[in-house]
């Protein structure tokens, strides 16, 4: 999914960013939590952010990642008046909020601005869609298989073995993405490594059969193109 910067031009990328103030954030950080007052939209200049909503005790789904350039509390801003999920620096960050007044007065005024925030809240549903659909509808292996096929498409480069993650990938993370326990997780990923679909050295991973993960996600009939975490 093109993050929301990046598909402004250069007049409006720095109305937003005039109107914004700028502050860093620690990896670990809590920038909102669910029920805050929703003032703000936040947009991302260096880091990574996670969003991710309380499930229970020690439980927490990722909702989205969202990295340079893009934005986030989104979910609260254009929808009312309290955030209904949490915000956490995944990455120390360089991140700028602009208030839900002032943004409001934009969009009112500049068709083309509200336009790509449209469209971009748009990708976003879809991408959502995307995920619901293969969490709910494939069972666990389908699940985890999800979550690879996304971070392939994030930060995979494809070699002579196959798609090679360049970012660790975590059991707890891909637990947290899909609601599901770490041990499963293990599960799956332990049976992946025996039929030879993966490889990992720590945890960086190779996909050695992208192909196995599309067919059991029955990709072809899936029409989302920005199929990302």
């Amino acid at each position: 999914m093109e993050p929301l910067l990046t598909r402004l031009n250069e007049k409006d990328y720095h109305i937003l960013l005039n109107k914004s103030r700028h502050f860093e954030v620690n990896k670990g950080d809590i920038i909102y939590k669910e029920k805050n007052a929703s003032d703000y939209l936040y947009f991302i200049h260096t880091g990574e952010v996670r969003i991710f909503k309380k499930m229970g005790p020690n439980k927490e789904l990722t909702i989205f990642i969202r990295k340079e350039n893009d934005a986030f509390g989104e979910i609260g801003v254009f929808s009312g008046p309290n955030y209904s999920n949490s915000a956490q620096a995944a990455k120390s960050s360089n991140i700028s909020a602009i208030r839900k007044e002032e943004l409001e007065k934009l969009i009112e005024t500049n068709g083309k601005l509200g336009l790509q925030f449209t469209r971009w809240v748009a990708d976003s549903l879809e991408i959502s869609k995307a995920k619901i659909r293969d969490y709910m509808s494939f069972g666990s292996e389908g699940a985890v298989a999800s979550v690879f096929v996304r971070y392939s498409n994030m930060n995979g480069i494809v070699t002579t073995e196959g798609v090679r993650l360049t970012e660790p990938v975590m059991i707890r993370d891909i637990s947290m993405h899909i609601g599901i326990s770490r041990e499963t997780v293990s599960r799956v990923v332990s049976k992946w490594k025996e039929k030879g679909v993966i490889t990992n050295e720590n945890k960086f991973y190779v996909i050695k059969d992208l192909n196995y993960f599309r067919r059991l996600l029955a990709c072809e009939y899936c029409g989302v193109e920005n199929c990302v975490l």
